[in-house]
């Protein structure tokens, strides 16, 4: 026996302590009872009925030899002394080749080789043992078992009776007290993810407000007029006594259930109140925190988005002038927020909305949840936004860089004012049902080719713009490196 082996076995007093207790059982169990030694049998004769490791590779057990033995059996006993952390290995490999046999007792005998100077050291040894064994997974754990069949089928059958017992109470628990401790757990869940989360994490996210007043009709001072359709959740109209009007969007917080949702809530509400002034981002007025929603009141800055605004357009587009001021002041909000290393990632016509009372629209960026902080060229993976409006490599890559995806999506947005809504889609053709990795690998084959952008700007009425492809060209880049940056989208003096 080599070294190593030798120092992984129990000490051969330990193993003779075992095989001692074998030999005077094994003639003495029921038929049904089937008896496995943690460690190769050393003695001259093997019991039947015994299952023993492999003794040219120690540590793996016959599986033909586990399932015949277990086959037609009621109980495993296992005798053992624990002084090894190999028998804890042993014991554990059993039990995970035998699971399948969910109606085997498998019965951990836990020997004692009681010393002549029993002191209260040793006692605490072996205490700790039995709890290591306890906590193994066995169906029945004994300490210092009989010889006497008899007594020993007792001791395996109460043991088994009181294990019986305990799983009915606990099935009963279950049954009985199942919604209460459903409720137990929710509400606990809600206390560390919407109290404890914050006020660890977020020092700037108000506290639960406990006596807020929510009813159909208002929230706090806040009276409802009505709801705005949006892909962005739940957003109502309101007004705060006779002041102005603003834009109330609800969090309900049955609809977010992880530390991430929270973080995005409070990153949107940092970034519109406190960090992006601008003129062409809506603000965050205030937040207001229920047990049941979290409400950020946003500035109004308009009551329609682009998509719906351009559904009232002839040829559901802007006029081309129109078309490039408005999405110069889209770009000049995502420079000013690129600026500051802040990358929206969903920018699209259902997160622009437009104020359209005077003669030339006047947009904002709106719906920061997915927004977060990015240096420079630090990778992203998390994968935001929607067609036709996705970068084609956040879909593709493994990772991508946040800033020029941004810029691909401000370039769909001017394809889209310009050249009429649906453009895009109209120049690359992909079904309704289309995946959309295989969407995004034709948008891109389709911007690698040349010329595709004036096929795309002229793909829904014929639109041709030189100003309008020069932004186009270099927004609309396969190649993110060769993409170019928001902040170079300026008023061009080439005729439209």
């Amino acid at each position: 026996m080599s070294s190593t082996r030798a120092g992984q076995l129990p000490p051969a007093s330990s193993r003779g302590i075992v095989e001692a207790y074998v030999t005077r059982m094994a003639s003495q169990l029921p038929e049904d009872f089937a008896i496995a030694t943690l460690v190769p049998w050393d003695s001259p004769h093997k019991p039947g009925r015994l299952a023993t490791p492999d003794a040219a590779h120690a540590g793996h057990w016959d599986a033909r030899e586990i399932a015949s033995l277990v086959s037609g059996c009621s109980s495993l006993l296992v005798p053992c002394t624990l002084e090894t952390k190999h028998e804890k290995r042993m014991i554990r490999s059993l039990l995970k080749q035998i699971e399948p046999n969910s109606d085997l007792c498998v019965a951990l005998l836990q020997l004692l080789e009681i010393p002549d100077d029993m002191n209260r050291e040793y006692v605490e040894v072996l205490m700790a043992r039995h709890d290591v064994l306890l906590a193994l997974g066995a169906d029945v754990v004994i300490l210092d078992p009989s010889d006497d069949q008899d007594r020993l089928c007792a001791e395996l059958n109460q043991a088994r009776a009181w294990l019986e017992a305990h799983v009915q109470r606990a099935q009963c628990e279950v049954d009985m007290g199942a919604d209460a401790k459903a409720q137990a757990v929710l509400e606990y869940h809600h206390e560390l993810l919407w109290e404890s989360f914050p006020k660890a994490m977020m020092h700037a996210f108000p506290p639960i407000d406990h006596n807020l007043v929510e009813t159909t009709t208002s929230v706090g001072d806040f009276l409802l007029m009505h709801r705005l359709s949006t892909v962005s959740g739940n957003v109502i109209l309101a007004r705060r006594s006779e002041s102005e009007e603003v834009i109330l969007k609800v969090y309900d917080k049955a609809d977010f259930i992880t530390a991430r949702d929270v973080e995005n809530i409070y990153s949107e509400l940092r970034f519109l109140r406190d960090e992006l002034r601008h003129p062409h981002i809506v603000k965050c007025i205030c937040v207001i925190h229920s047990f049941s929603r979290v409400y950020l009141a946003l500035q109004v800055g308009g009551k329609r988005n682009l998509k719906q605004h351009l559904l009232n357009q002839p040829g559901y587009r802007l006029d081309l002038q129109d078309a490039v001021d408005c999405t110069a002041q889209i770009a000049g909000a995502l420079a000013f927020c690129h600026s500051r290393d802040i990358v929206h990632r969903q920018v699209s016509l259902d997160h622009v909305v437009v104020d359209d009372q005077s003669e030339t629209p006047f947009c904002r960026l709106v719906d920061f949840f997915a927004a977060t902080r990015c240096v420079e060229w630090t990778p992203s993976t998390t994968v935001c936004g929607d067609l036709p409006s996705i970068a084609p490599e956040m879909v593709l890559e493994a990772s991508y860089v946040a800033k020029p995806a941004d810029c691909w999506s401000l370039g769909v947005v001017l394809l889209e004012v310009a050249g009429g809504m649906g453009s895009t889609r109209q120049a690359v053709g992909w079904p309704d049902d289309a995946e959309l990795e295989l969407a995004a690998a034709g948008i891109r084959n389709f911007f690698s080719c040349r010329g595709s952008h004036a096929r795309a700007l002229a793909a829904m009425g014929g639109v041709r713009s030189r100003a309008v492809l020069a932004r186009l060209s270099g927004l609309l880049e396969p190649e993110p490196a060769a993409r170019a940056v928001a902040g170079a989208y300026t008023h061009s003096c080439i005729d439209l």
